[in-house]
């Protein structure tokens, strides 16, 4: 009965980097977000992952949505909340162009080349798996929402030749990229509508972060996050050995809102 309550406060954790190192979510992480969902809060996932990268997160932690692909997709249980597909044309251009491209749809991540260095580079960069193979079909069947583009010299990347495109550096072999404008920031607008007397909180640790950060109510920064997002945080909390994701929740975000 609660979700008709108007003043429910939102919980938007990144999880490479922020909920969790290696993959893994610490007990003292896992156990604020129980409390916190017993207390009547909603808890999503902000990630630049699809669904079909997140079977191990969810696996160790219930949440109530996610806002996925850096923001380009979000959704609460069947409800969608937030969607921003890339133009296929765009994809196409892109793939014609040679580059080192892996898309996301919401559940799949593919790419249609064969596998080389500047793939499995930026997968071990970000330490993730790297993307299974597919048919160009994809682009125009399916709605893609984000994709990556690797190379083993980011000078080869032209980000210029893409103005419809938001390039967005998390390694030092590639980008993320959504549509221009989207960020994990833009299903605020739609949270603030569902639930206007609520507080959206934040936390994050890195620069596909930092709207959400900017742009929420509180936000939270890891000590590891570059300065920009420190900067346009609420509160830098304590790193991951030192249980920061429990700490901040304790010390900081409930002493504000309550």
């Amino acid at each position: 009965m609660f979700l008709n309550r108007k003043n429910i406060n939102v919980y938007l954790f990144d999880v490479d980097g922020t909920l969790c190192v290696d993959g893994v979510i610490s007990d003292s992480s896992k156990d604020a977000i129980e409390e916190l969902r017993d207390e009547g809060n909603l808890v999503m996932l902000a990630t630049g992952r699809c669904q079909g990268q997140l079977k191990e997160i969810v696996d160790q932690v219930k949440v109530d949505g996610f806002v996925q692909n850096n923001g380009a997709y979000a959704f609460m249980g069947k409800e969608i909340l937030f969607e921003s597909p890339i133009n296929p044309e765009t994809i196409w251009k892109l793939h014609n162009d040679g580059l080192n491209i892996a898309v996301l749809t919401k559940d799949r991540y593919v790419r249609f080349i064969n596998t080389n260095k500047a793939f499995k580079k930026f997968a071990e960069s970000l330490k993730i798996e790297e993307p299974k193979k597919a048919d160009t079909n994809v682009i125009d069947h399916d709605k893609i929402y984000s994709l990556t583009i690797s190379a083993l010299n980011l000078e080869d990347i032209h980000p210029r030749r893409y103005p419809d495109l938001r390039f967005i550096k998390v390694s030092d072999y590639g980008y993320d990229v959504v549509n221009k404008g989207t960020t994990k920031a833009s299903v605020f607008s739609v949270i603030k509508n569902k639930y206007p007397q609520g507080h959206i909180v934040a936390f994050g640790d890195n620069m596909n972060d930092y709207e959400m950060l900017d742009e929420a109510d509180l936000s939270v920064c890891m000590p590891t996050a570059p300065e920009e997002c420190k900067k346009v945080s609420s509160y830098v909390t304590r790193s991951h050995e030192e249980d920061g994701i429990e700490f901040a929740i304790n010390n900081f975000v409930k002493r504000v809102i309550d």
